[in-house]
């Protein structure tokens, strides 16, 4: 009786876990020109400059008259200055290591919803998580390092990428520990399997 609460879960988490992929490819494909919009001193963060796109008349406000155009140009005009081609390498690289945490979350979710919780796919997908999480921490550091040499102060501390080094450092380790009891749950099982 306890597991279809269990699997109505997992059916709602792989929904949700899907379409994080699929915003997360979407905001991908706007990463050069948000960086652009940012190293050109437009809105503060990226937030604000997404914000201000999708807002009636938002475009235009950012001296925009054709979107679509611009984000196809900066494809090319990022690369231009170290400041904007480091930020677009960042957010690629974490963006694409994210839906590879999610992708590896939606396997085992899908592995729970076959009834197999304790099976060494589960431990194989949790240590390609943690090594993602690992390549967002040192990537995080890299950024830091670049950007303690741009403005030669301490004031690159004082930012959400200092907060992903050691986050994403420790949930790399959590990930890795839940991948190494989900192999000695399903060695257990199997030694159960075969005693039976």
């Amino acid at each position: 009786m306890e597991t279809l609460p269990l699997r109505n879960t997992a059916r709602v988490l792989r929904v949700l876990v899907l379409i994080t992929l699929a915003v997360t490819a979407a905001v991908m494909l706007m990463v050069p020109g948000l960086t652009v919009l940012l190293a050109d001193g437009g809105p503060a963060t990226a937030t604000a400059a997404i914000m201000a796109l999708l807002s009636p008349g938002g475009a235009e406000s950012l001296g925009l008259k054709q979107p679509l155009m611009f984000f196809l140009q900066c494809y090319l005009h990022t690369w231009e200055r170290p400041y904007s081609a480091m930020l677009t390498l960042f957010y690629w690289i974490c963006g694409t290591c994210c839906g590879v945490i999610l992708w590896q979350a939606k396997g085992v979710l899908d592995n729970l919803l076959r009834g197999l919780p304790f099976c060494r796919s589960n431990g194989a997908h949790l240590a390609r998580a943690a090594i993602s999480c690992w390549v967002i921490s040192g990537c995080a550091v890299a950024r830091a390092i670049f950007w303690f040499r741009i403005e030669g102060d301490l004031s690159p501390l004082f930012t959400y990428n200092t907060l992903f080094i050691p986050g994403f450092f420790m949930a790399g380790l959590l990930f890795q520990v839940m991948a190494a009891l989900f192999r000695q749950a399903a060695e257990l099982k199997e030694d159960q399997d075969l005693t039976i």
